[in-house]
């Protein structure tokens, strides 16, 4: 039998990973966590020495928490305790859209949710919004929904923040079109609402400017002969990239003989970046 391992924390350490899903930030705690949940110990531990802890948010379930070097983490935080709350007046939905872009946008500050900290209010409109709804078959509809929003931040000490954050939906939906950008609820009986994209900016005018591009009057769905033309590729192309995506039932189920406009959109991009 095979010894049992015992990972070293070192005492001075401020963050602590217990595999992938929880995280500590002192060697006191994460030793206690490791004597309850032992199986952890073989899920790997990284130690690091240095950052602070500036916020937690989200749940037990699904928690995230941000540090003084600029990183988000998500995990469960424990053992459960007060933590601090730099970014307690900021919309969570603004630091879920700002990890989610950052996954997606090279040019996107990784250190941009830094400058919400010790915000005081945080407010919202809708400044553009767009909606393009298609019959596709008896009683059945697709949307196309565009949105552009601004977030305003407000601190004690200095000038406003504001960020835009551009959402893109397409959603196929039975008896009425689905009208809204934000996921549907169990209630929506009948919606599909698969593909997503968002993209957050700091400049007014570079936000306006991609809203406007992107309200092109493109269909909601479509079949691979009639995405190819709008994306100035072959159908050959498109239907070479849907042979070869890992997840196609999930790309054109619910849509009988068409997809998403979305999903070609993604695969053209694909397609292109394989063949340079």
């Amino acid at each position: 039998m095979q010894p049992e391992h015992v990972p070293v924390i070192p005492s001075n350490a401020t963050r602590i990973r217990l595999g992938s899903t929880i995280i500590c930030v002192d060697a006191a705690g994460a030793q206690a966590v490791l004597e309850r949940l032992p199986s952890l110990r073989e899920k790997g531990v990284e130690a690091e020495c240095g950052p602070d802890l500036l916020h937690v948010g989200g749940n037990v379930a699904v928690g995230w928490s941000a540090w003084s070097d600029g990183r988000i983490l998500v995990g469960c935080m424990l053992p459960v305790s007060e933590w601090p709350a730099r970014l307690a007046a900021v919309d969570e939905r603004l630091i879920h859209f700002f990890m989610e872009a950052s996954c997606r946008q090279e040019e996107l500050d990784p250190r941009l949710w830094m400058r919400w900290l010790d915000a005081t209010d945080c407010s919202q409109e809708v400044v553009r919004s767009a909606s393009d709804e298609r019959a596709f078959a008896a009683d059945h509809y697709a949307s196309r929904i565009i949105e552009l929003r601004c977030y305003s931040l407000r601190f004690v000490d200095r000038p406003d923040e504001r960020v835009w954050v551009l959402r893109e939906s397409v959603a196929t939906a039975a008896y009425a079109p689905f009208r809204s950008v934000d996921g549907h609820s169990p209630t929506d009986k009948g919606v599909m609402q698969r593909d997503r994209r968002l993209r957050m900016y700091t400049d007014e005018a570079e936000a306006l400017a991609r809203f406007a591009s992107r309200d092109d009057g493109r269909p909601p769905i479509v079949t691979v002969q009639e995405g190819a033309p709008l994306l100035g590729t072959t159908e050959a192309a498109l239907r070479e990239a849907l042979s070869r995506a890992d997840d196609v039932n999930q790309r054109t189920a619910y849509v009988t003989g068409r997809t998403h406009w979305y999903v070609l959109e993604h695969l053209a991009e694909w397609h292109g970046a394989s063949t340079l």
